[in-house]
């Protein structure tokens, strides 16, 4: 078999094994029979039991022969919904799922390029850095594995994450923190066909404080985003609660912060106005990323990425990895692209090609550790 024949191989039994966020337990046990028979050492972390999940992280590690530092590598066991019973279909070169579901790209091609990258760069004895290896649970919803990462178990000071649906190639060098916001009014219920009068629609106190608030895009660093509402109990009643889910991002965590203040005082101001109240629930859920490019660990993924006949380009992301925990805990970390595109979609896809580049990379990171 291949390299290039194997590394397909690895990709497809990754998308077909079933996972779930706090149940990557069948995945967990998949990757580390495999980290084991190229000679890693994998332990798991407590971080399962603190969430409720069926499995902790997975921290692989295997010492090497050559090189400075330790060379971490990251990806996600789990994915979004509906992601269970996926049927991948390659045609033309492109990998995609028979429609029903997500093809589970995200990030089964992170899991299988590391997995492949390291196992060719042993075959071919190359001289060795430290390795670590980190597969999280929990990722996608809010980063919960890595928040809960034992991060105790690692020496290792920088961190690849193998997780971006930009293409290979990329370096997510910046990405926002985030804020999860919950605002809950509180009106008065009446009939709302004998005595309307008497009540205090929580619906119409919200109405009014939407329309006097800055959502969407607030500046070049900063967006806000109410995503869900749920509110009453029949068609005559006037509706006495009424709440809104949304969450808060930005580079620039005293943005956030303001932007997050000023939406508060906007619901308890216009509430007051109405006789209503209001109950907010601030949730901070991670701190940004914010690399510059000429950090070490931006030079040395872009070493590797020419390295593997690529060229390097910087970019800027909404969106969160385990990028952002790994940064908040101190660990430089970037967030590599893989080349998935339709990302927790059923329209998901991958290129065979970008699913060898992006293995080419983890090896090309390797060579470049072993030679430091």
């Amino acid at each position: 078999m291949t390299e290039r024949t194997r590394l397909l191989d690895t990709f497809l039994t990754l998308v077909t094994t079933d996972t779930q966020t706090k149940r990557e337990g069948r995945m967990a046990d998949l990757l580390e029979a495999r980290l084991r028979a190229i000679g890693f050492s994998v332990q798991r972390d407590d971080a399962g039991e603190r969430i409720g999940g069926e499995t902790g992280n997975l921290i692989a590690k295997r010492k090497g022969n050559r090189g400075s530092a330790p060379l971490l590598l990251c990806a996600h066991m789990d994915r979004v919904s509906p992601g269970t019973g996926i049927k991948p279909q390659i045609k033309d070169g492109v990998i995609t799922s028979d429609g029903t579901t997500i093809l589970g790209a995200d990030d089964a091609a992170g899991l299988a390029a590391i997995l492949e990258g390291v196992q060719r760069a042993i075959e071919q004895g190359m001289d060795m850095p430290d390795l670590e290896v980190v597969f999280t649970i929990a990722e996608e919803g809010g980063l919960n594995g890595s928040k809960n990462l034992d991060f105790s178990l690692l020496s290792a000071r920088e961190a690849y994450i193998i997780d971006s649906s930009t293409p290979v190639g990329s370096i997510v060098n910046q990405a926002p923190a985030q804020t999860k916001v919950t605002y809950r009014v509180i009106g008065k219920a009446a009939h709302g066909g004998v005595e309307p009068e008497k009540g205090i629609n929580a619906l119409v106190v919200a109405a009014h404080a939407l329309t006097r608030m800055k959502l969407g895009r607030i500046d070049a660093e900063t967006t806000a985003n109410l995503g869900i509402a749920r509110g009453g109990a029949a068609t005559n009643i006037v509706m006495e609660t009424f709440e809104m889910q949304g969450d808060v991002r930005s580079l620039v965590t005293e943005k956030m912060e303001a932007q997050v203040r000023h939406m508060t005082e906007i619901f308890e101001r216009t509430a007051a106005e109405f006789g209503a109240r209001v109950e907010a629930d601030v949730q901070f859920a991670y701190g940004p990323v914010n690399l510059r490019p000429d950090d070490r660990v931006i030079q040395r993924a872009s070493a590797a990425i020419r390295r593997a006949g690529l060229t390097p380009v910087l970019k800027a992301t909404g969106g969160g990895s385990d990028a952002n925990v790994f940064n908040t805990r101190g660990i430089p970390a970037c967030n590599l692209g893989t080349g998935y595109r339709g990302a927790h979609s059923l329209q998901e896809s991958l290129e065979v090609a970008e699913l060898e580049r992006i293995t080419d990379v983890v090896f090309a990171l390797i060579a470049e550790y072993a030679s430091a």
